[in-house]
């Protein structure tokens, strides 16, 4: 008995020895596919592969972010037009992102005080909205851009006074780095 008892521990000690062995041998490489296979040139560069950017290009696209950073456009009481101030403004900015379609800007549309907080987000829109349609006639990408309304929320000045009114007329354009994207 004492020999069966045995026997049987020794089988159940191979079959989890064999078990342990198994899990961590590798499989050997097939030979044939060890060999490297040209890709076409068509294959070989992803059309959503982002491309990397050299010392020089990486400079570049630096100088670009800055050129998007702190821009504001302005506009007149109760407008969503914009002027030929705001216009030349955002000329720059469009060439910018035409330039680099991997930049990504968020329009932030703000009002003034006056105004019921309903009114004023939706005005704020409006105006988000009339700075994107410009940058996207002049070649930025819809993807590229992303329009939202703070109403008067976020005042830029102080003051219950037309100067203060008049800094908060306005579309802040802020450059969206890619880490914070969203996928």
């Amino acid at each position: 008995m004492r020999l069966k008892s045995l026997a049987e521990h020794f089988v159940t000690f191979s079959f989890a020895a064999g078990l342990a062995a198994c899990s961590h041998a590798q499989p050997a490489p097939d030979a044939q596919a060890q060999i490297a296979e040209p890709r076409p040139a068509a294959v070989a560069e992803s059309p959503n592969a982002a491309p990397v950017p050299d010392a020089q290009g990486q400079a570049e696209l630096d100088k670009a972010m800055e050129a998007l950073r702190n821009v504001s456009v302005f506009f007149e009481f109760d407008s969503a037009t914009l002027t030929a101030e705001a216009k030349d403004k955002l000329t720059a900015v469009g060439n910018v992102l035409a330039k680099y379609p991997e930049l990504k800007v968020r329009v932030e549309g703000n009002c003034d005080e006056r105004g019921s907080e309903q009114y004023n987000l939706a005005l704020g829109q409006r105006r988000a909205d009339a700075a994107k349609r410009y940058l996207v006639s002049l070649g930025a990408h819809d993807r590229q851009l992303t329009a939202i309304s703070f109403g008067d929320q976020k005042p830029k000045a102080m003051g219950h006074d037309e100067e203060a009114w008049r800094q908060n007329r306005r579309d802040d354009l802020a450059a969206v780095p890619a880490k914070y994207e969203q996928r």
